[in-house]
């Protein structure tokens, strides 16, 4: 890489694409940007659900006008993940985005956490929203609102696409449409130029590769060794369908245990989405369709199969190539940690050229690429969580999960939490190393009612104490607005964005 960084060339569009570019603009705005993406190449397009990192990087960080992204967008709200699974005699649990665990009311004697496994719900704010089905708009009695930002989106594909496109092209980023015909490397392995289809040519100082499962230019170019998560995350497909919405909206995505795997229930504005998430190693895809269909009769016939890996490459940053995406890395969408792991590739590389005023040296660039395979482990990790201890089905499928499932660094934890109980103690085992936090693996736990030698000695006074703050949650959360009123609210003519309280 030159020491000044002159431009940048993103190739490939998509959600990653148009996110770098958008990125590299906010950060490095005296860089010249450019997308090189292809309109004869479709996008997976199946609906974005995102945690609560995707909101907070498009509006404080890339600064997207909420007004304009709303209107164009529709988004829904997400406040956080219902999980049918875990232990068999409960229905479900939530892994709400606020961390609650480890608070405590004065007139308690523990932390929230140690009273979750006798009775969960109602735990926190969100928790208790999504039970109810509240959005996180408030309204007071004289009319002020309140935004309570601990949400994520679920977010039609194309609608944001296209609004990220026109962000880009409106904030001066150059967009080609064009294939690549050949991958130029310069004598010390860099890449040099791309030539086109067309017959022309393009240079830049630093290639983003946003082409998804192919990865044009890590793996294909510059050979990268992909390391696969197949000992621990076995689904590879998707049973893809949808139906008119006919029934109220709910602000979060479910997941519901297969015979096979798992299914998805992602809310849009007309729509909703249902995604089976199956391993073809214990399911032929006509199977895996008829179970779809058969659990979710509304579904028609437009059913597609879509295939994925689960695993990342040993590095993302490898020379003047930085992947970015799928073309780095993907586990299967449980968690919907997709655009959050775009979002935190971004934030730190974007970071590393900033700092380094475009000519990082080797060990910036080591470490990031360190920083990055911590974080493609850490959500290994955390999915592993909901295979290994899951009860909500008996199938070869997940009898094979939960006997082969590799914890990975979570085993320390979940050691811990078996021979100690539930304790704030453990929090350093997991660290900034994650991205879930310790409020996220420990609702895991909690959530699925993973057997400890150490349950907490509960009193008929703490059970009594614990009903009281569930009361206190239930009626605060009783107070925010469906998201049908919500949604007719911030969509209501003259709406007023600038007033809104966060």
């Amino acid at each position: 890489m030159s020491s000044k960084l002159e431009n940048v060339l993103v190739l490939g569009g998509g959600s990653a694409g148009f996110l770098s570019a958008l990125s590299f603009r906010a950060v490095l705005p005296q860089v010249k940007v450019t997308v090189l993406h292809s309109s004869g190449i479709p996008v997976i397009g199946v609906g974005e659900s995102t945690t609560r990192a995707l909101p907070n990087f498009l509006h404080n960080n890339l600064g997207l006008n909420r007004k304009e992204f709303y209107e164009a967008v529709r988004p829904i709200w997400k406040v956080g993940q219902r999980l049918d699974w875990g232990a068999k005699d409960r229905s479900h649990f939530n892994y709400p985005f606020d961390g609650f665990l480890t608070n405590k009311r004065p007139e308690l004697r523990m932390a929230n956490l140690h009273y979750c496994l006798h009775d969960m719900s109602d735990a926190g704010l969100s928790y208790s929203q999504m039970d109810q089905m509240r959005s996180p708009v408030f309204v007071d009695p004289i009319g002020r609102v309140t935004l309570r930002e601990r949400f994520g989106y679920h977010i039609e594909n194309k609608r944001f696409l296209d609004f990220l496109e026109k962000t880009a092209r409106d904030r001066g980023i150059d967009i080609i449409d064009g294939q690549v015909q050949e991958v130029i490397q310069a004598e010390n392995g860099d890449i040099a130029s791309l030539n086109l289809k067309d017959g022309s040519s393009v240079s830049a100082s630093v290639y983003v590769d946003c082409t998804g499962f192919r990865s044009l230019l890590l793996k294909e170019a510059m050979g990268e060794k992909y390391v696969p998560f197949s000992d621990t995350l076995f689904t590879d497909s998707a049973a893809v369908g949808s139906w008119k919405r006919d029934t109220p909206i709910i602000p979060y995505t479910k997941a519901n245990t297969m015979e096979h795997g798992w299914c998805w229930n992602i809310e849009f504005t007309e729509h909703i989405t249902r995604g089976y998430v199956f391993s073809s190693s214990f399911c032929s895809d006509e199977d895996a369709i008829r179970e779809l269909k058969e659990k979710n009769p509304k579904l028609g016939d437009d059913i597609r199969i879509i295939r994925f890996p689960s695993g990342r490459y040993e590095n993302f940053w490898v020379k003047n190539v930085i992947a970015i995406g799928n073309s780095s890395g993907f586990v299967e969408p449980l968690e919907a940690t997709a655009l959050q792991l775009i979002v935190e590739q971004l934030r730190f590389v974007t970071k590393a050229l900033l700092d380094s005023e475009g000519d990082p040296s080797d060990a910036m660039r080591d470490y990031e690429n360190y920083r990055y395979r911590l974080r493609w482990d850490d959500v290994r990790d955390f999915l592993s969580l909901h295979y290994k201890f899951n009860l909500q089905s008996d199938s070869e499928f997940w009898r094979h999960a939960r006997a082969h499932s590799s914890l990975g660094m979570a085993e320390e934890f979940v050691d811990y939490y078996v021979n100690a109980g539930p304790s704030v103690l453990s929090q350093g085992m997991i660290g900034d190393r994650s991205i879930f936090g310790f409020d996220g693996y420990m609702s895991m736990l909690l959530g699925q009612k993973v057997h400890t030698k150490r349950p907490p000695r509960l009193t008929d006074e703490d059970i009594a104490g614990w009903k009281r703050h569930q009361a206190d949650v239930r009626a605060r959360a009783a107070k925010a607005l469906t998201a049908e009123k919500a949604l007719e609210l911030v969509h209501s003519p003259g709406f007023n964005w600038n007033a809104v309280q966060f």
